[in-house]
């Protein structure tokens, strides 16, 4: 099958047939064996007892006394989907109708492993030096909402997403290792929000802070940048304040 720009689309065939099971189930009044999904797609038994084995094996199927039914993984990939939408949405309206935010530049982002991935962006017109765009990827512990995430994660998960080699430095405040890191945290969770002293870019500072959800884990991150001669205390006292309060908005969609 040919895309838009006339090259060919790379289709992986299991995966295909993994989807059509999968699909085949969820629209099945009751859980289906190995047999009957085969017949039904016109499978090798074969192929379905390994895929169906294999999704079970990942919680994506569920297998029970009369055959497999859906598993509880996709509805953790359905709520992402439909939090981060949402909240791309409220973050737009929350920029847009907040004078003192549209004057800033103001990130929202999510973990993604040890890194943050960036879901929207409010760039000013203020040069900070560093443009961020939807879809970057930086490093975690050197970011404002990559540290207020972490901070909020459980240890033993956080332990887990910085397990490999520690990232080289940005700049000479970015964090140097992982004890470093951990030392910081205290700090952040009692003023409710993290910051970048200059860890991405020389100059820059970001305010940032957790988006929670009802189980008080982090779905998103919300910050603001503004440069080092901005930065006095009582602006970051204030800004935190602002960024703290519009992550409480955001955790309500």
């Amino acid at each position: 099958m040919a895309q838009a720009d006339g090259t060919e689309k790379r289709r992986v065939p299991a995966i295909e047939r993994a989807v059509a099971v999968m699909n085949l189930l969820a629209d099945s009044p009751r859980p289906l064996g190995v047999s009957d999904i085969a017949r039904d797609l016109g499978l090798p038994k074969s192929s379905v007892h390994g895929i169906c084995e294999t999704l079970a094996d990942l919680d994506l199927l569920r297998l029970g006394p009369t055959g497999y039914g859906p598993g509880p993984r996709p509805l953790r990939w359905g709520s992402a989907y439909l939090a981060r939408t949402s909240l791309v949405q409220e973050f737009q309206t929350q920029v847009a109708r907040d004078s003192l935010l549209s004057d800033y530049t103001v990130t929202l982002s999510t973990l993604d492993g040890p890194n943050v991935v960036y879901l929207a962006c409010h760039n000013a017109d203020k040069p900070l030096g560093f443009t961020f765009q939807s879809g970057q990827n930086l490093p975690a512990v050197f970011t404002a909402t990559g540290k207020a995430m972490l901070a909020a994660l459980p240890p033993e998960d956080r332990r887990a997403r910085l397990s490999g080699p520690w990232h080289a430095p940005f700049t000479r405040n970015s964090v140097a290792d992982a004890a470093a890191f951990e030392a910081q945290l205290p700090r952040w969770r009692a003023l409710g929000y993290a910051m970048d002293n200059g860890e991405i870019r020389e100059g820059m500072i970001c305010l940032g802070a957790a988006v929670l959800n009802a189980d008080r884990r982090p779905v998103a991150g919300i910050a603001i940048s503004l440069t080092a001669a901005e930065a006095r205390p009582e602006v970051c006292e204030t800004l935190g304040r602002v960024i703290v309060a519009v992550a409480a908005r955001l955790a309500q969609y």
